[in-house]
């Protein structure tokens, strides 16, 4: 019974390893073995293998664009890059023409980069500079950030980040490759959110009242986010298309994924931090506050409660609305430019989306805190008196 408790206790143990299993088939082998994909060529169908490799830019220069179709606007540059790893390692190889629309080359000669290699039936091969390679910054950024986080919280900053670092798993290394395989979307998208909500509770904050208590309101403001999602989407037609990320979506799966479920998972895995800082700020304060006075009935424990909760209220759909807007903001500008007649702009698709996502997630935010207050309110006095 001691040795369950313990196991319990450790929730990240049982997430990782149904990770681990939902992981290894879809992701890790698929990367490792190289890509199969089938393109639809004149009529006919042709196998193309693409692998992933790193390499080091030696050279670059600059080439006609012509066989780019472009124009004197845009100049192209071909680069000579020494493969690093696989079985091309120590390979020299030439690129294809990557055209920029100013005179500096995209990537610069020493940086180190990714590269697809594309081979077809007829045994021709291309190669392509995809992106920089950048998990030595990202790494560093990554250590000062834990460090600072155990530094100022201890334990709990440790926890936060496993809790982080299972969030991060679900999202990418488990939701997004099933979803790309063509799984039950609404199975997926459930089983990721219930991961996500234990990582966010009970692995930061273990197995208690205060996270027992918080998982339940946020739960509850997830339900209510999908259902007047679903309502909102619906009333105003909104089929995911608003940003061009998602039309390339629709064109690379061919359809089989449903873009506006899409959006409606994105609302409420962002909504779902701001709800767990809420619920967990609202169960503390309350704690704070029986543990002064544990003569307080649950009625004046729910009014007081409720003050704290206003303000974050306040705070929170100010955060909401500035994170959405931060993240965006280029697009923003880009519409204002070519729509400068606001009611055009705020009818754009990507508009009406980010209008959308804020204020729905908003209105699950400004319900939960009196949910969570009075379920609250009820067991704290239970159970602590």
């Amino acid at each position: 019974m001691q040795f369950l408790k313990t196991f319990l206790q450790k929730p990240a143990i049982v997430i990782l390893l149904v990770g681990i299993y939902f992981l290894l088939p879809s992701f890790v082998l698929a990367n490792d073995l190289g890509i199969e994909e089938s393109l639809s060529q004149g009529g006919q169908e042709e196998l193309v293998v693409r692998e992933i490799s790193r390499g080091r830019i030696i050279e670059q220069e600059k080439v006609d664009c012509d066989m780019m179709g472009g124009g004197s606007e845009i100049d192209c540059f071909s680069y000579k890059v020494e493969v690093l790893e696989g079985q091309w390692k120590g390979a020299i190889v030439e690129t294809m023409p990557t055209w920029i629309t100013n005179e500096e080359s995209l990537f610069e000669e020493g940086s180190k980069v990714y590269l697809s290699r594309t081979e077809g039936f007829d045994g021709g091969e291309v190669w392509t500079v995809e992106s920089y390679s950048r998990e030595t910054a990202l790494l560093i950024l990554t250590v000062v950030f834990i460090f600072l986080i155990i530094l100022i919280t201890g334990i709990r900053g440790l926890r936060a980040t496993v809790g982080l670092l299972i969030s991060f798993c679900t999202i990418y290394f488990f939701a997004i490759p099933k979803i790309n395989d063509g799984s039950n979307f609404f199975l997926i998208s459930t089983v990721a959110i219930l991961i996500l909500l234990c990582a966010v509770t009970f692995v930061t904050y273990g197995l208690n009242k205060k996270s027992f208590i918080a998982f339940s309101s946020t739960l509850l403001g997830i339900l209510i986010i999908l259902v007047i999602g679903y309502i909102v989407t619906t009333a105003l037609d909104i089929n995911g298309l608003g940003e061009e990320e998602a039309t390339m979506l629709l064109d690379t799966t061919q359809g089989v994924i449903k873009l506006s479920w899409v959006f409606l998972l994105s609302v409420v895995i962002g909504a779902l931090g701001v709800l767990d800082d809420v619920t967990i700020g609202q169960v503390s304060s309350m704690l704070e506050i029986y543990e002064t006075d544990r003569t307080l009935p649950s009625k004046e424990l729910f009014r007081k409660a409720m003050n704290v909760g206003k303000d974050h209220i306040a705070s929170m759909v100010n955060t909401l609305f500035i994170a959405y807007a931060g993240s965006s903001f280029v697009l923003v500008i880009l519409l204002s430019a070519n729509s400068p007649d606001f009611r055009i702009l705020i009818n754009e698709g990507f508009i009406v989306e980010e209008i959308v996502r804020t204020l729905v997630a908003s209105i699950g935010l400004i319900l939960v805190v009196p949910l969570t207050s009075f379920i609250a309110s009820k067991l704290v006095v239970k159970v602590l008196k």
